[in-house]
C-alpha cells in the first residue's frame, strides 16, 4: 500500500533527472502528495515528456490509489492501462504507517543514493459528473522487501534507474512484469516522522 508521497523539486530539476527537453511547464503538487492531488508523471506517448495526473482511479466515487502487481493483468480496471499507459512517478520519498501499541506511526521512506527516484504507475481517463474527462494515475504495489517488512506488508514498486526506459517503452511484453518486484534489500532509508492518519481511500 502507498497512500502518501513527497516531491519537493522544481519542474526543471525533474526534466533534468529524466533527460527530457520540454518547454511547456506542468502544474503539480509539490511537497506531500495526497490521493486526489495532481502528481507529476514521466510518460512516453509520442515522445517522452512530463505531465500531471490526478492520483487515484475513480470508481463509484472512490479513489483506487494502488494496483497490486500480482493481479494487474487480471483486473479489467488495470490491465489495459498496464499494457498501454505505463508511467513513472518521480518522488523524493513515500510514507507508510506502522501500528505501534495503540498508535499508527508515520515513516518516511527514501532511496539511498537517489534524490529523485521512480515509482511504477499506470494511467487512464475517467468521466467526471459533468461528462468531462479526467486523467488519473495509480501506483503499483508489490510484496515488501526485508526493510519494509518491519513497517508494512506492501510497498510501492520502485523502478531502478537502469530500467526506467524499458518501463516506459511503447512495446509491451509480459517480461515487464519482472520489473514489478520488491526493491533490493539494503537500499532504503527509513525515518520516523509525525503521526497522521488517512481515510476514504480504497485499495485493490
Amino acid at each position: 500500500m502507498c497512500g502518501r508521497v513527497v516531491l519537493d523539486n522544481d519542474f526543471k530539476d525533474i526534466l533534468k533527472r529524466y533527460f527530457i527537453e520540454q518547454s511547456q511547464t506542468v502544474s503539480f503538487k509539490k511537497g506531500e502528495g495526497f490521493p486526489g492531488d495532481n502528481l507529476i508523471v514521466a510518460l512516453n506517448d509520442d515522445k517522452k515528456r512530463l505531465d500531471a495526473f490526478s492520483w487515484g482511479f475513480i470508481v463509484n466515487n472512490k479513489r483506487i490509489i494502488n494496483a497490486r502487481s500480482e493481479t494487474i493483468l487480471q483486473k479489467h480496471l488495470f490491465k489495459e492501462a498496464f499494457i498501454q499507459n505505463r508511467c513513472l512517478i518521480p518522488v523524493n520519498g513515500f510514507f507508510e504507517w506502522k501500528k505501534e501499541d495503540t498508535k499508527k506511526v508515520k515513516y518516511r521512506i527514501a532511496l539511498k543514493g537517489e534524490t529523485i527516484f521512480s515509482l511504477a504507475g499506470i494511467y487512464r481517463d475517467f468521466l467526471e459528473k459533468d461528462g468531462s474527462k479526467k486523467r488519473c494515475v495509480t501506483i503499483i504495489t508489490t510484496q515488501p522487501n526485508k526493510e519494509m517488512c518491519e513497517i508494512h506488508n506492501r510497498m510501492p514498486v520502485i523502478i531502478d534507474r537502469r530500467d526506467e526506459e524499458l518501463y516506459l517503452s511503447k512495446n509491451f511484453d509480459e517480461s515487464l512484469l519482472n520489473l514489478l518486484r520488491p526493491f533490493k534489500d539494503g537500499s532504503l532509508i527509513i525515518n520516523r516522522v509525525d503521526n497522521l492518519h488517512y481515510e476514504n481511500i480504497s485499495f485493490l
